[in-house]
């Protein structure tokens, strides 16, 4: 499925960033991460498609911790909301239905090289329907 990185094409069409971001962990320096976080499994239904929330976390990182912060605030108030359409698989993989803020933006720590990172968690919601 090919969920994050349409995620990421859809934040950094519609965001201003200070850096690309990534799938899986933050870098050495300034860096943006998306990553999957556990969840519940997917309802199904009787024509065999599924419906899954989709829970994922974002990681800002940067020295200055005004950056970090408001770069996750932007992301944050371009996908809380996000309705059906918004996002579309480049593989057919899933059809997006929503997503919407689960844990507001919030501190992390300053790493030993004196990084500030902050995380927000988001659910989207998406429709995969039944392989033939």
């Amino acid at each position: 499925m090919d969920f994050l990185d349409c995620m990421i094409d859809y934040i950094e069409a519609n965001v201003s960033l200070y850096k690309p971001m990534r799938v899986g962990i933050l870098g050495d320096e300034d860096s943006i991460a998306i990553r999957p976080t556990p969840g519940t499994p997917p309802d199904g239904y009787l024509a065999g498609g599924r419906l899954r929330n989709y829970p994922f976390q974002i990681l800002t990182q940067h020295s200055n911790a005004g950056v970090a912060y408001s770069a996750l605030e932007e992301i944050t108030k371009t996908i809380d909301g996000l309705e059906n359409g918004a996002i579309t698989s480049s593989d057919g993989s899933f059809v997006f239905v929503k997503c919407e803020v689960y844990t507001t933006p919030n501190f992390v720590e300053v790493t030993s090289q004196g990084l500030h990172v902050y995380t927000a968690i988001y659910q989207a919601e998406l429709y995969i329907a039944k392989e033939v």
